[in-house]
Parts: structure tokens; C-alpha cells; sequence
């Protein structure tokens, strides 16, 4: 599948999900709660150079989306959205079962603009292209981004699957 074709997937299911006349055809199911992280980090500081950790928790909320047919066996998106610090979402599209893109988005609070992005599509399980953005980011919302895209929106799909028995 060509990075064209997952695009234009991806807007299928998007207008599938959202559209109200859409929801005779597909089924979505919504996993909500709270969060709570724990961040941590260190610094070098005073005239030894001692190593400072500071620890921080925060709580916000978070939904889980999941946008499947009507019997059950079949996903097309998962979407994750919490709200620790800022909007944090991760998109994972599947077709016939298999993960062909995903995204993380993380917007400012309230004012829905991305600071940061990154996209990937794949075929057979295999990374096709990836896109991310040129800004950079702080420390503190980078330890949110790096992780793995593929293997998560695997998990999410076994995660499925599991629910499903």
C-alpha cells in the first residue's frame, strides 16, 4: 500500500468515526479515567557537582477510542488522548488487521496547536516513511515522545485482541 493510498484510508476511516451516518457501519467504544506520572529528572548542580533529582508528579485524564466493525473482530483506529501537561494524542490506522500508520500529536492546552508531530506509515510491518517535526522540543515533554510507534500500536492491537475473547 502506497503512503498515498494510507492517506486516503486514513480520512475514510476519520470520516467514518465522525461522520453520526457513519456509526451504522462501524462501532466505537470509549475507554476513559484518570493518569497520573511521574516525572524525573537530574541535573549537575552546585560547586561539587552533585547530582540534583528532582521528582514531579502530575495528574490529568485520559480516553482511549476504538473505532471497529459492527462484529467486533476487525479495528481501524485507536486514539489516544490524555491531558497531563498539554494534549497529548497517539493515532494508530490498521487495515485487515495490521497497523499501516500512526501519529502522535501534542498540542498546547486549549488552543489545539501542535507543537510537535510525528507520523509513520508502514507496509508488512515495516517502516515506509516517517515524518516528524522540525521544531524541537523540551526535555520534559521529550521524555513523552520517545517511544515506539510500531511496537505501541502493536500492543494496542494485541491489547484488541485480547478484549475481544
Amino acid at each position: 500500500m502506497s503512503i498515498l493510498k494510507i492517506k486516503a484510508y486514513t480520512k475514510y476511516i476519520d470520516s467514518l468515526s465522525y461522520n453520526y451516518e457513519g456509526h451504522i457501519f462501524v462501532i466505537k467504544s470509549i475507554t476513559e479515567g484518570e493518569i497520573k506520572q511521574e516525572i524525573v529528572s537530574t541535573s549537575n548542580i552546585g560547586h561539587n557537582n552533585q547530582i540534583d533529582t528532582i521528582r514531579k508528579t502530575k495528574y490529568g485524564g485520559f480516553g482511549k477510542y476504538t473505532t471497529k466493525n459492527l462484529k467486533g473482530d476487525t479495528v481501524y483506529k485507536i486514539l489516544y488522548h490524555d491531558n497531563i501537561d498539554k494534549n497529548f494524542y497517539e493515532s494508530y490506522y490498521y487495515k485487515d488487521n495490521e497497523l499501516i500508520y500512526s501519529k502522535i500529536d501534542y498540542q498546547e492546552d486549549g488552543i489545539g496547536q501542535t507543537f510537535y508531530y510525528r507520523e509513520e506509515y508502514y507496509k508488512d510491518n515495516e517502516i515506509l516513511f516517517v515524518s516528524e517535526s522540525p521544531n524541537s522540543i523540551d526535555t520534559l515533554f521529550r521524555q513523552r515522545v520517545t517511544f515506539d510507534l510500531r511496537k505501541k500500536g502493536g500492543d494496542y492491537f494485541e491489547k484488541f485482541k485480547a478484549d475481544r475473547k
